[in-house]
């Protein structure tokens, strides 16, 4: 989000805190929080349904979802330094609505939907995450959808225990690793350090799991929505391919194994 450029760093940093505070009280509000399908069963791989809110533009220039943080250094593979779910969460998952996680055989990549906010900081993350899994409640779910989260500014976050299955595709959640970016990727650009930490993990969940390339998707590519966005899904067509990042970086976790 830009900001005059006679704004003084006080100001800006109040703010900023305002707008982003802004954003979630009006998040709170949304019915459904976090990317949805219809439940089908049937692969998208071309034109996916209209936008879930009318009145956000299907086409026209992107904006960032964040100021530019500083990519992280090198390609670790073996990632480290995850918030833990503690740090955001303000009750513990429910049991009695959810299934135990059977072994891990696919990665889904999403995007969160919701109207877009600024965070800065990782108190409006944690507030933002908090958000999600109070929504996913009031669906019926026992707890956040997703198994980790990653935010704008290139951290990831600790979501549903892995003890439990996800509740990120609908029919298809059994061995299925949910990965959330937040931000709305229909409508902006996924900032660079959220893309290579996204790469790194995804990378480092592959080789956990032993997964190659083909068992990692996103959302459209299993059911009929438009997560995670048309920024994210080219980003995730092109990281993927033979000469990719993801593809480099994938290669490398599997020779160290």
């Amino acid at each position: 989000m830009s900001q005059h450029p006679s704004e003084s760093d006080a100001p800006r940093s109040i703010l900023s805190r305002r707008r982003a505070l802004a954003g979630l009280a009006a998040v709170a509000l949304w019915p459904a929080a976090g990317c949805s399908s219809t439940g089908s069963r049937r692969t998208v791989t071309a034109a996916t349904p209209g936008p879930r809110w009318p009145d956000l533009p299907e086409r026209g220039p992107l904006t960032p979802a964040a100021p530019v943080a500083p990519e992280p250094r090198s390609p670790q593979t073996a990632y480290t330094g995850i918030h833990r779910r503690s740090e955001w969460a303000t009750g513990a998952p429910i049991p009695r609505r959810m299934d135990r996680m059977k072994p891990v055989r696919r990665l889904t990549v999403h995007h969160d939907g919701m109207p877009p906010v600024t965070l800065t900081s990782p108190r409006d993350v944690a507030a933002r995450i908090d958000l999600i899994r109070r929504s996913h409640l009031r669906r019926g779910w026992g707890d956040i959808g997703y198994h980790y989260i990653v935010d704008p500014m290139g951290a990831v976050w600790e979501g549903r225990p892995l003890t439990w299955q996800g509740a990120h595709v609908a029919h298809q959640n059994p061995g299925n690793l949910g990965v959330l970016t937040l931000g709305n990727f229909q409508v902006q650009q996924p900032t660079p350090a959220q893309i290579a930490t996204l790469d790194r993990f995804v990378a480092s969940r592959m080789g956990v799991y032993h997964l190659s390339l083909p068992r990692v998707y996103t959302h459209q590519e299993l059911a009929p929505t438009e997560c995670p966005g048309r920024a994210l899904q080219r980003h995730m067509t092109t990281t993927r391919r033979p000469t990719g990042r993801l593809a480099a970086l994938a290669h490398s976790t599997h020779s160290l194994g």
